[in-house]
């Protein structure tokens, strides 16, 4: 029986993990190997290389691919795109662990970085990507650098310098893309803006980049690189990080590709390897500048709304504060969605102060914590609640009847009843009173009107005994 079950049970999760990572990283190497090679100008010379940098990327973003599994069809995949354009062998296997040794590294170097410089979220962000593309490429380079004997004919120190600085162009260019791009599973419903609203909105600065990448194809010559870099600072500080690292790597892997393939003519040294050197050190450089001003931008923004919040919300409970549910409150009920029937609610925890008399001050903010938890449980997520100043709290029902307010009131009278807090040995148990007022002029009451009515029905309700809801 043992021996049966386990020849029709499916294959371990780690395995399934393994086949799918294998399959996933390969497919992805293989196509940018591919890719790479076919930008070959002079045979030998890619003049963009995205595979090492997306492995990166993709051990990075994504770890569950980062296992044996996945390495190992990232071999699969450099070996089979080499292999499949006429590699040799010898050196198709020395490139190929010069390739996958510096994204290991890089792979290394990222994992004890936390989630938020893995996204590029602050300024110094720019300069860790910096320091470990360097250091990944730096390993590439000593590893791969002896081939230059024998694909170009070239000494060690000159095969180390270009492998360096076209490792570290390229990462600089892909990596910023994929550490900065929204999680898919998460991307649809969460207030995120789709890459083209985002252009729709603020559409000149894209439009002064694609005007300044036409203009270098025209004009040409030397300074044809450094058209686009005013757009690019100007797109930094309108769009948010992905999509500046989206156009900034855009521009770069144009760069790359335009000038060797002469679609851009800038001059070209008798020297080609030194030139390619420079060039795509240049473009590594310039790809620096937009990201920094995001990624100040991106941080300037963050604190900005952390400031918002902190300024809107009480510190202790998380809802609105006094004057933010106000604010809020009025604009709910005088606007145009508001035709339908709006509900106040006012409530207040019944002898509150007696709690923090037994128990201390630090008992009763639990206490004020976890009541605000059980009302925010209650209500739909649409619903405002604010904390009007001490136990005192409202909450803005729109579009409900006033049938249903009452619901809602009775069943956060009830949940509130329910619900004990442990607190030495013992247990804290509070109730509530709430004052119901509901509105279905069209337009509806004044806020500070529902207000009124509602505070009159609570006290009405305290009067009546506490611990139940009344109707205005």
């Amino acid at each position: 029986m043992a021996a049966a079950q386990i020849k029709t049970q499916p294959l371990p999760v780690s395995v399934q993990q393994g086949v799918i990572a294998f399959f996933v990283v390969g497919v992805m190497i293989l196509m940018a190997s591919l890719f790479g090679i076919l930008t070959r100008p002079m045979g030998f010379l890619a003049a963009f290389w995205p595979a090492d940098a997306i492995l990166l990327g993709l051990m990075v973003c994504m770890p569950r691919l980062a296992n044996p599994w996945g390495w190992l069809g990232a071999l699969a995949g450099y070996l089979l795109a080499d292999f499949s354009t006429g590699g040799e062998i010898t050196v198709t296997f020395w490139l190929t662990f010069a390739n996958m040794a510096g994204a290991f590294t890089g792979y290394l170097l990222y994992r004890p970085m936390s989630g938020v410089d893995r996204r590029l979220g602050r300024p110094q962000s720019v300069l860790y990507l910096l320091a470990i593309c360097s250091a990944a490429a730096a390993v590439s380079a000593l590893a791969g650098a002896g081939a230059a004997g024998i694909v170009f004919d070239r000494g060690f120190l000159i095969g180390f310098e270009f492998w360096f600085v076209t490792e570290l162009v390229n990462s600089l260019v892909i990596l910023p893309v994929m550490l900065t791009a929204p999680d898919p599973t998460r991307f649809k419903g969460t207030g995120h803006t789709s890459f083209r609203a985002v252009i729709g909105a603020n559409w000149l600065p894209a439009a002064a980049l694609a005007a300044s990448l036409v203009a270098g194809v025209i004009v040409g010559g030397p300074g044809a690189i450094a058209f686009p870099v005013p757009a690019l600072l100007w797109c930094a500080l309108f769009y948010p990080m992905f999509v500046t690292a989206v156009m900034t790597s855009a521009f770069s892997a144009w760069l790359l590709i335009a000038i060797p393939l002469g679609f851009i003519d800038i001059g070209v040294s008798s020297n080609q390897l030194e030139w390619t050197s420079s060039l795509r050190l240049g473009v590594a450089l310039m790809a620096l500048g937009p990201l920094t001003v995001a990624a100040i931008n991106s941080a300037r923004a963050e604190l900005m709304n952390r400031l918002a919040y902190v300024a809107d919300h009480c510190s202790l409970t998380g809802v609105l504060s006094r004057r933010a549910f106000i604010d809020f409150g009025s604009k709910v009920v005088a606007g145009a969605d508001c035709t339908r029937p709006v509900a106040v609610l006012m409530l207040d925890i019944d002898h509150f102060k007696s709690v923090n008399d037994r128990y201390g001050h630090a008992a009763g903010d639990r206490v004020l914590t976890a009541f605000a938890d059980v009302v925010a449980e209650a209500v739909r997520s649409r619903d405002v609640i604010g904390r009007l100043g001490g136990e005192e709290f409202a909450i803005v029902l729109s579009g409900v009847t006033e049938a249903h307010a009452k619901q809602v009131a009775e069943r956060i009278v009830e949940a509130v009843e329910a619900g004990r807090l442990p607190e030495d040995g013992q247990s804290i148990g509070v109730t509530v009173s709430i004052g119901v007022a509901h509105s279905t002029r069209r337009p509806a009451s004044r806020f500070e009107d529902l207000l009124a009515v509602a505070d009159e029905a609570l006290y009405r309700a305290k009067k009546a005994g506490r611990n139940r809801a009344i109707m205005a």
